[in-house]
């Protein structure tokens, strides 16, 4: 009667494997165009949890605003990028386009100059 917790724990873990395979099979087969980047200056960072970003918000040296979802992990978190924020720091976005929606796959500090 001891291994039903563990078989539980065991089946949470697979049911969220799949579902996280399935998301990622979606985003590259439905909609996308491929990655693309923009470089930019934190706006605003909004985090789900310690790891992953809800929201992110970038304005180009353009002075366009871009707004990012994710889907997971892209690399850096909430915090850091507020930190880049608070600096002045640019960050590199890449992303994927998905049902008019941007989605950040990494997010990188941004080098050299104004980096």
């Amino acid at each position: 009667m001891s291994q039903a917790p563990e078989r539980r724990s065991l089946k949470k873990v697979s049911m969220a494997m799949v579902a996280g395979a399935a998301m990622l099979l979606i985003g590259l087969a439905c909609g996308g165009d491929g990655d693309n980047t923009v470089t930019g200056l934190v706006i605003e960072a909004v985090e789900r949890d310690l790891v992953e970003i809800e929201l992110l918000r970038v304005r180009d040296s353009d002075g366009k605003v871009w707004e990012f979802s994710t889907n997971g992990p892209v690399g850096i978190s909430a915090s850091h990028l507020r930190q880049h924020q608070v600096l002045g720091e640019s960050v590199v976005v890449t992303y994927r386009k998905y049902r008019g929606n941007l989605i950040a796959t990494d997010v990188r500090d941004a080098t050299g100059p104004g980096g």
